[in-house]
């Protein structure tokens, strides 16, 4: 069996099928060894926001590649030796996402497969086979001091918060980095579960709009920018939410050093945008698809997430 999965998303869980049919699987995996230029490490590509990789992986113990295929590997990465036919090889196994759709997966409540998704993912493809994404190169950070730094909002005269040190090594970690998303970095409370905006009190949502993704994450107690935070609530965070419209939904937050870091779904944390640039301003960094800015808001201590 193969276990398949569009690396693509940031907050919600990427679209994954599994393919019981084992000449499915011994055809796309004979595509892939006749074809091993289009065939990559995973991981090893484009990183940032949007879409980045089809992922292959055998899940039986005694199953066996063709020779020259790991068992585990990506395709449709511009870390292939030959985008386009790496390309070719992804579009291949997309054309059987819905077939394999009756597969439940406890990933499929908030990312289903269907047409939507499948599109999504066609258009995202496409534009990176079009526009190959720079290889990511971390920009050079900023002095780094290990203690919580107390700042008022340049914005709102009366709020304060806080900023911390930038330490993605806490988030990089094998046991750390794939549990752990966007929403988890940007509220900093590890919880290994991909948390997700309101879940933690009942009022997650599934329609990825500014606005329902706003109230989800309220009922968890952030607030708006603005709606000042007591020192009871220390330590308080700036968070930023952005949008791919009907699709996902990401956030950043405010680190020690006047700028952003974030973690897009299970990928490293980082603190550079999708040109590589240090972020310094959300609403004017390269998002790639998410192309809608939605707001700043507090986290106090208060607020729980899960």
């Amino acid at each position: 069996m193969l276990r398949v999965e569009v690396d693509i998303f940031s907050g919600r869980p990427n679209p994954i099928w599994i393919i019981t049919d084992a000449d499915e699987v011994k055809q796309l995996l004979g595509a892939a060894s006749e074809a091993r230029t289009g065939v990559a490490k995973p991981g090893a590509g484009f990183t940032g926001l949007g879409y980045r990789e089809v992922r292959l992986s055998l899940i039986g113990d005694d199953e066996r590649p063709p020779r020259g295929v790991p068992r585990e590997f990506a395709v449709g990465s511009n870390a292939a030796a030959n985008l386009a036919v790496s390309g070719q090889l992804a579009r291949q196994i997309l054309d059987g996402m819905l077939r394999h759709a009756d597969v439940r997966l406890v990933q499929h409540e908030l990312t289903p497969l269907n047409r939507t998704i499948l599109k999504f993912v066609l258009d995202q493809l496409g534009h990176f086979l079009d526009n190959p994404p720079k290889p990511s190169r971390p920009p050079k950070s900023p002095p780094s001091n290990p203690l919580r730094t107390t700042v008022k909002d340049t914005r709102c005269d009366k709020c304060e918060y806080e900023v911390s040190q930038y330490n993605p090594g806490f988030w990089n970690t094998p046991t750390v980095q794939p549990h752990n998303n966007c929403y988890n970095y940007a509220r900093d409370w590890r919880t290994d579960t991909f948390a997700q905006p309101g879940r933690a009190h009942g009022a997650q949502t599934f329609t990825m709009k500014c606005s329902n993704v706003t109230t989800a994450a309220m009922a968890d107690g952030l607030k708006k920018r603005c709606t000042c935070l007591g020192i009871n609530e220390w330590p308080r965070r700036m968070m930023a939410l952005v949008i791919a419209p009907n699709q996902d939904y990401h956030w950043y937050r405010e680190q020690r050093g006047g700028f952003w870091g974030h973690k897009p779904g299970h990928t490293a944390a980082r603190n550079w945008d999708n040109n590589n640039n240090l972020v310094v301003n959300p609403e004017t960094a390269a998002r790639g698809p998410y192309t809608d800015f939605c707001s700043y808001f507090y986290a106090g201590r208060s607020v729980v997430i899960n």
